[in-house]
């Protein structure tokens, strides 16, 4: 049984006609990579196949691709798996093949205020992904939590990756991925540059800060005096202000009011449509180290355009980093301004006094939270301890792996 080396793949869909399946060489049993509690399903070898990106993953890198697919009229998805070791893994049609896209938007969730039946749905839910847990549990137990896990979702299914379960009897685990590993979202219409981000690690984000805050929210003059920093009265006026050239950007910072639709027309970030963003060359993003925190509702929903008759996801995420963005936190749904307010001064104030990774501290923040809740949280989790769970797994990073943040309050030695 031959080793593929760090290029190994795993994928659930069927080989080429002609080509017989090889199993992957093992690094352990499946004994030892399943959890406790996991069911069994008819199993077979899955075959050694190219992977989702055509070159070795850096060390304790993985990579989960969702696929959209029409299967029988309906709108599903299918996985493939891509990591940086030579696992054993088996799997039964269902756990990688076509599925259909769970009704756990957390937009959704937050718009109906389902809290309590969200997190027990969650669990339940990724209960029956066998070779996805087994896989994550795999690479867990080989890279602790140094491994880094890139989504790169095509679909719009705002499927809520961060907070799949995945118990590996290991109490140390938090069990939610978001809060045991940092996860990395790719969109499926931005992806001339990964290959270099995979491999190059860059400078810091450091710069002046560039914000735009929606007049009816609350005035973050407090957090934005601590940083050299220049406001705007309209997001026109800031994104014209990225056209300067000369002008060194470490954070643009939007906090305003989002509006994610099924197409480029509705969909809307501080009242610029996705389609009017085109205009916006935004030049300066490429001569600088950018980082861009979108604190708008939606600003990370992934969208079909469906005049276009597109599979390929993006959002205003995607937008930035085309335009030069080393990495983007949006939202997948509305957060409340207080929170969102405390998430802006945490990711700031933290990256004073070192350089921070950011998919790192996305990581922690949602560590936090995940540690707060009792052991049954759809039961005895207060209502303020949901609510502030959701809030933060509904920031997403997007970009760069290794995005470092690097802000100097004012007056500081450079």
């Amino acid at each position: 049984m031959t080793s593929l080396g760090m290029g190994s793949i795993v994928s659930g869909m069927a080989m080429s006609a002609g080509r017989e399946p090889q199993p992957i060489a093992a690094q352990r049993s499946l004994d030892e990579v399943e959890a406790p509690d996991a069911v069994r399903s008819a199993e077979q070898d899955l075959p050694k196949t190219f992977g989702p990106l055509p070159l070795p993953l850096p060390p304790a890198t993985a990579l989960l691709r969702v696929h959209r697919r029409t299967h029988e009229g309906v709108e599903r998805f299918y996985l493939e798996l891509q990591s940086d070791a030579d696992l054993h893994r088996t799997a039964s049609p269902q756990d990688l093949g076509v599925q259909g896209p769970p009704d756990l938007a957390l937009a959704e969730v937050m718009a109906r205020g389902s809290l309590r039946p969200a997190i027990a749905a969650l669990r339940s839910w990724s209960t029956t992904k066998l070779a996805l847990r087994q896989w994550i549990t795999a690479l867990r137990r080989r890279h602790g939590r140094e491994l880094r896990l890139i989504v790169w979702d095509e679909t719009n299914f705002q499927i809520p990756w961060e907070l799949f379960f995945h118990d590996t009897g290991d109490p140390a685990d938090r069990g939610w991925l978001g809060a045991d590993f940092e996860v990395i979202r790719w969109t499926a219409v931005f992806t001339e540059i990964r290959p270099d981000w995979l491999t190059s690690v860059s400078s810091a984000c450091n710069g002046q800060l560039l914000a735009f805050t929606d007049p009816t929210f609350p005035n973050p003059a407090a957090l934005l005096a601590r940083y050299p920093h220049e406001s705007f009265g309209s997001l026109d006026d800031l994104l014209h202000s990225l056209d300067d050239t000369a002008r060194n950007v470490g954070v643009v910072f939007i906090w305003g009011h989002g509006i994610a639709s099924s197409n480029g027309e509705r969909s809307t970030l501080a009242g610029v449509s996705l389609d009017r963003l085109e205009v916006f060359k935004m030049r300066a993003m490429l001569n600088s180290r950018t980082l861009v925190l979108l604190n708008a509702c939606g600003s990370g929903q992934l969208l079909n355009d469906d005049r276009f008759g597109e599979q390929g996801t993006r959002n205003f995420a995607e937008m930035f980093l085309r335009r030069g963005a080393r990495g983007v936190i949006a939202t997948s749904g509305q957060v409340d301004k207080a929170d969102s307010y405390d998430f802006a001064w945490r990711l700031l104030s933290e990256s004073e006094s070192e350089d921070l990774s950011v998919p790192g501290m996305l990581l922690a923040h949602r560590t936090n939270l995940a540690d707060a809740l009792p052991s049954d949280p759809s039961v005895k989790a207060t209502d303020e301890q949901l609510r502030e769970f959701f809030n933060g797994f509904m920031y997403l990073y997007f970009g760069n792996p290794n995005t470092l943040l690097r802000m100097l309050p004012s007056g500081a030695d450079t």
